[in-house]
């Protein structure tokens, strides 16, 4: 079998593939012509950030079975592409994590000290200017942390370490998991902005995280606070951060990523105070050894065996049971997402029964309902394998039964969810053409495709709140294929969904929250 690298990979990972007995084949800095041609017999293909895989050369691989990524981001790789031709795309999550770490903590501390600035004033201009680099301490100082996954539970135990206090926003991780990490877990990200001393980021990129220092936000920071960002570029609004810069708002900000790189024209490059690195946070020898090793044995080990490490786009580790299952995965994963946009705060544990057949791989189908309670907060980045570690430290507990049997369908999937010391419930269940149903909510019986955009509502029971609904909906132009409604007794407390063509912009959803006798909205936008 043929494995094709297109991006320099550690030595050691290229002898470990051809000691496993693969053809491989390095053709590093190619240009897409030549790729075409050598993609075309591969078997798999290997690369990091330099090579686009795009649909164009993907239609081209005709035996492809496996792309691999020695990194975490994933945005070089047409994702729908791959998935539509049936190639299992991998990544190495996991293998970037410490050097991601330590560079966010050298950028605090060159920020706090001067240190860019300083040797370039004495080795560039030849002076010798104490006075001039004055810096700040980090001891008994406040860091602030959006984000308290895998690589900001790191950082904040470093910044223990340096006798900072802590304190983090990051509405999906519970108290317990934030108390264990010595961390104070601030209810709102306003508090945070307004408490740090310092801030760093560990956010995805997700539509929801784009721009959170935008310049409202940045003006609620602390004046003269500064600011560290290893993460995602699309998190900072550039044109307002240069201009809190200037403005000595904002005191400094060290960052290793932009929204474009190289980040020509960007308004941060005339800006004072900033100390810049060209995307460095995972270039560390390390670690580009550790994520060429990972990568080499997940390939190998998918095309020797067809067990699928750490993928991206298949839920499951044998590919050849994903027909079976698909019925079941997409039923659990939806649900997960309906739970997660629905709960309105941080999900501390998830109960969910199993009733009937067709849940055989109950470890698979765990991953998926964790994914799709996920990936509402994390996006792309997470999937079916990563899930369970990243519900896990989110203080996401995560129990299940099985039943062999419902009393009302031939399966059904039932969860219940413990959201800020309460809890709500679903169900769904899948028929005879295997097309997802949601078929309850908080004990309310309804019955409507998984499908789409869905606006929940609860409401008094009372003439004419349908109506409104559909008066406001039709108004905006926003067209409705089904509608279901469930109430416990005439006259009570009722609970409508919705099904729309189209998601429901946020005025239109402040509209139906004042509508009479409207308790409350909530719209779920699901994969389609």
């Amino acid at each position: 079998m043929k494995i094709l690298i297109s991006d320099r990979l550690d030595a050691e990972a290229v002898a470990l593939l051809r000691e496993r007995g693969f053809d491989v084949v390095e053709a590093i800095g190619v240009d897409p012509g030549a790729l075409q041609t050598q993609v075309a017999d591969a078997d798999a293909w290997i690369v990091r950030s330099g090579t686009q895989v795009t649909d164009r050369l993907l239609q081209c691989a005709k035996q492809l079975k496996v792309v691999g990524r020695a990194g975490v981001g994933v945005d070089n790789i047409d994702i729908a592409a791959a998935t539509r031709g049936g190639v299992a795309v991998l990544n190495t999550p996991t293998g970037n994590t410490i050097a991601a770490v330590e560079h966010t903590i050298a950028l605090l501390l060159a920020l706090a000290r001067h240190i860019p600035e300083a040797h370039n004033s004495l080795l560039g201009e030849g002076s010798w200017e104490r006075s001039r680099f004055t810096g700040v301490e980090l001891y008994g100082k406040t860091i602030g942390l959006l984000g308290l996954g895998k690589i900001g539970a790191r950082v904040a135990s470093r910044c223990r370490g340096l006798e900072m206090t802590v304190i983090a926003y990051d509405p999906f991780v519970s108290t317990d998991r934030a108390k264990s990490l010595g961390v104070q877990l601030a209810p709102d990200l306003q508090e945070v902005l307004a408490r740090s001393d310092f801030l760093s980021l560990h956010l995805p990129g997700t539509p929801e995280t784009a721009e959170i220092l935008n310049a409202e936000n940045l003006q609620r920071c602390k004046k003269g606070v500064r600011i560290v960002n290893c993460a995602r570029g699309n998190l900072i609004d550039e044109a307002a951060l240069a201009q809190a810069l200037t403005s000595g708002h904002v005191a400094g900000a060290a960052l290793d990523v932009f929204v474009d790189e190289p980040p020509t024209g960007s308004p941060l490059l005339q800006a004072p105070n900033l100390v810049a690195t060209p995307h460095l946070g995972a270039s560390t020898v390390e670690s580009q050894r550790k994520v060429g090793m990972q990568i080499a044995e997940q390939v190998a080990d998918a095309l020797a065996s067809g067990v699928f490490r750490e993928a991206i786009n298949i839920p499951v580790q044998d590919w050849g049971s994903f027909s079976q299952l698909k019925p079941q995965l997409v039923l659990v994963e939806r649900l997960g997402q309906v739970a997660q946009q629905q709960a309105g705060g941080a999900i501390s544990r998830v109960e969910v029964e199993y009733c009937g057949s067709g849940f055989s791989e109950v470890r698979a189908i765990n991953s998926m309902l964790l994914k799709g309670l996920l990936k509402p907060v994390l996006g792309e980045s997470v999937n079916a394998v990563n899930a369970p570690l990243l519900a896990e430290e989110r203080g996401i507990e995560l129990a299940f039964t099985e039943r062999e049997h419902s009393s009302d369908y031939q399966t059904l999937v039932k969860l219940r969810i413990d959201v800020a010391g309460r809890q709500r419930t679903l169900a769904g269940t899948t028929f005879a053409d295997q097309e997802p149903r949601l078929v309850e909510i908080d004990g309310y019986d309804v019955e409507l495709f998984l499908l789409g955009v869905l606006l929940v509502f609860g409401n008094l029971d009372c003439p004419g709140v349908i109506g409104d609904v559909g008066t406001v909906l039709g108004k905006h132009a926003i067209n409705v294929a089904h509608f279901s409604l469930g109430r416990k007794r005439p006259g009570g407390e009722a609970l409508g969904v919705v099904a729309v063509d189209e998601e429901i912009p946020a005025n239109v959803l402040q509209e139906l929250s004042a509508l009479q006798n409207m308790s409350w909205v909530c719209q779920v936008v699901l994969d389609s």
